[in-house]
This record gives structure tokens, sequence and C-alpha cells, in this order.
């Protein structure tokens, strides 16, 4: 007998909520894809014990977990908390997604011909044992196709990087990444930062402000609290402009979030969650190797050093930050930024900053259409892991 069996609910929802298909013209059934999403939650959570199976059950696609007995607790986590996830995520789509398209403002200004805009939820990520919860805008529409994994993108990638320099072993950095995007909408990476007058003034084409009872039921839900530490919840990263504009207007953190500041707010009833806020990361490629150059494998000739470096020392201090928030919630955020930056920028760690400098400012792209990646400078031995 399984440990526990989630209803995920009908087949008509279950398409909908896991993108089925996920990559068009796909056979995989949507049982398997349902799998595949949920094989890469246990990986992260590090619930390696667990065995998952779908089923079908009067007309109802069932999750059902097994494992040893110690494995009972965190199937009671995933029994109690995907269903909710979900219910929130059916919400967004059933409730605001139409409002979007009848308004016109459901992809209204494609780049080039065949882009797409697609309903994507957090999927595969840490939904039992996450550390911290990272707030970001949207997800690249890669991630859902072809790529079909949240993190195989040079943004986590670059993240789980400045993790393992700040102490955190390799295997382990998923967990601090839980990522809770303001709009559960897959689309090309341009449309987040396009200027277009089909945009809204404020928040620009993706339609963030529209989702924020989205946004507080799912932040909600995936702050754990934290571990020896009563009356905290695990902490949370704000990743760029407008996840912190609309952060602020969802949760009033004190004090309001601006880029390298850090504070707290009450989202858990009962409970202090730590928050801080930073650049998104991806600005370190885009000023490392020129906006529209990005992949081309090496820093641009012209390229600002002194701004890269403030930029590589205020990242990694925002991830130090993480690592030791969620270490001890209960100390005070705004000290131990300044903490995390005092360590990132003193001198004798200059070497260490520059060579992971010369490392991400690598990032190299086969050709222009080419969705895999890699650095063409090796990673530094203190971040390889």
């Amino acid at each position: 007998m399984a440990l526990c069996s989630i209803d995920l609910g009908s087949e008509e929802v279950v398409t909908d909520l896991y993108s089925w298909p996920n990559i068009p013209d796909s056979t995989e059934p949507l049982g398997s894809t349902v799998l595949h999403w949920f094989n890469q939650t246990l990986q992260r959570d590090g619930a390696d014990d667990v065995t998952a199976t779908v089923r079908l059950f009067q007309s109802h696609y069932l999750l059902e977990l097994d494992g040893p007995a110690d494995a009972q607790s965190v199937c009671d986590i995933y029994a109690a908390r995907l269903p909710v996830f979900l219910k929130n995520g059916l919400a967004a789509l059933s409730e605001v997604v139409p409002e979007i398209e009848a308004s016109g403002r459901w992809n209204p200004d494609p780049t080039n011909p065949g882009d797409v805009w697609r309903f994507f939820l957090p999927l595969g990520l840490p939904m039992a044992n996450q550390r911290t919860v990272q707030f970001f805008h949207y997800p690249p529409i890669r991630l859902l196709n072809p790529m079909r994994d949240y993190l195989n993108d040079p943004v986590p990638v670059r993240v789980e990087e400045m993790l393992r320099a700040n102490g955190v072993p390799r295997g382990s950095e998923a967990l601090y990444e839980c990522v809770m995007d303001a709009a559960p909408i897959a689309a090309p990476d341009d449309q987040g930062s396009k200027k277009s007058p089909k945009g809204d003034p404020k928040w620009g084409l993706i339609p963030i402000q529209d989702f924020t009872a989205y946004q507080k039921a799912q932040v909600d839900l995936l702050l754990n609290d934290a571990p020896g530490q009563d009356g905290y919840t695990i902490p949370i990263m704000v990743y760029g402009s407008h996840p912190r504009d609309i952060f602020n207007l969802d949760f009033s953190p004190t004090p309001l979030l601006k880029a390298n500041v850090a504070g707290s707010a009450a989202i858990v009833a009962g409970k202090t969650t730590a928050v801080a806020a930073t650049n998104h990361p991806y600005m370190f490629y885009a000023v490392a190797q020129g906006g529209a150059n990005v992949g081309s494998g090496e820093i641009a000739p012209d390229a600002d050093r002194a701004k890269l470096t403030s930029l590589m020392v205020s990242d990694l201090a925002a991830v130090r930050w993480q690592v030791v928030m969620a270490d001890d919630p209960s100390q005070d955020p705004a000290a131990a930024l300044a903490a995390a930056t005092a360590y990132w920028a003193d001198a004798s760690r200059s070497t260490m900053v520059q060579a992971l400098i010369e490392h991400q400012g690598s990032l190299y792209y086969p050709n222009a259409d080419a969705l895999t990646f890699t650095f063409k400078v090796p990673c530094p031995d203190f971040c390889a892991g």
C-alpha cells in the first residue's frame, strides 16, 4: 500500500496545469509528464527514497508515493501541499488568464513570428524541504519547451555557482531554489524587458499585476517554518525590479524593498519572514557581454569592469544572505546583508571575485538559436563543487 495517494484532478485539469504536452506534437502520455516533473521535485527535495507512480482512477489522475516508513513525513507534506499548489494555479488559469486574454493583453506584441505565451506553473522544484524561496518575474518559455527543466538555464546555473562559492555543497543547491515566479506565463526572454506601447506603462508586457492573489497564495504555501526557530519562516530573495515592485504591493515589507535592501514581512500568520531584494542575475551577463551579444563566449572589450566587479560582489552577497538567513532567520536581515557584502568586498577575496567574473562572463551559446549553453572559461575550484 502506498504511503499516500494525491488526487491531482480530472484529465482536463491535469492537462492544463502540467502544460501538456510540454512539447507540441509530443506523444508522451499525460501521466508520464506528471512523473517527469514530480521526479525532479523528489530529487531536488532530497527525497530519493520516495517512488512516484501515476494512475487513472474514476477519471481522475492520482499521484501515489511509496517508500520506507521514515519517508511518511515528507509524503505527508506533498499530500497537503501539492493539491493546494495546483488549486492556486487553477484559480490563476481559470480566473485571471481569461481576463488578460479578453482585454487583448495575452501575448500582445510578439517579437518574432511564431512566438507564443503558455501557462506554466513552477514545476519540478523543491516543495517540502526548501530552505529559501526565490521570487522572480516569469519563466523563459524554453524551460518548458524544449528543456522541461525549470533550472536548466544560465540564470539558475549562475546562482548555483554562487551558492557553492558561499559554502553550499554540490547537490544541495536546489534547496535554495524554490522559485516562485510572479506570473505563471512562459514567454520569450525579451517579453519581460521589452518596451512596447501595448504593455502596461508600469509593468510592461508581462501582466504580473493581475496575479496578486496567486502570488500571495503560493508564497504563503511555500514558506516553510524555519527549523528550530519558532516564529520565523525561511527567507525570501526577490530578484529584479518588477518582482520587487509587486512584492512590495503584495506584502508591504519593512522597509519597502529596493535593490540591495533587506528587511522583514508578515506573510504567514504569526511568523516573521526575512526578505531582501537584489538585481536579476541576468544583468551580469548583459553588462559583461552586451545586451545584444549575450552568449558570445567572452566579455566585451568595452565592458565596464568596475561595474562588473560591483555587480558580482552584490550578487555574491545576495546569495550569501540567503544562505546565512536560512541558517538563522532570527538575525537582523539588514545587518546580515551588510556583513555578506563586506565579506565579498574584502580585498582578500578579490581574486575569487575576478575569477568568477571571467568564468561567468564566458557564457557561450554555440549558435544564435542554440538552447544549450556552456562557459568557455572553466568554473573556479571554489565554486565548482
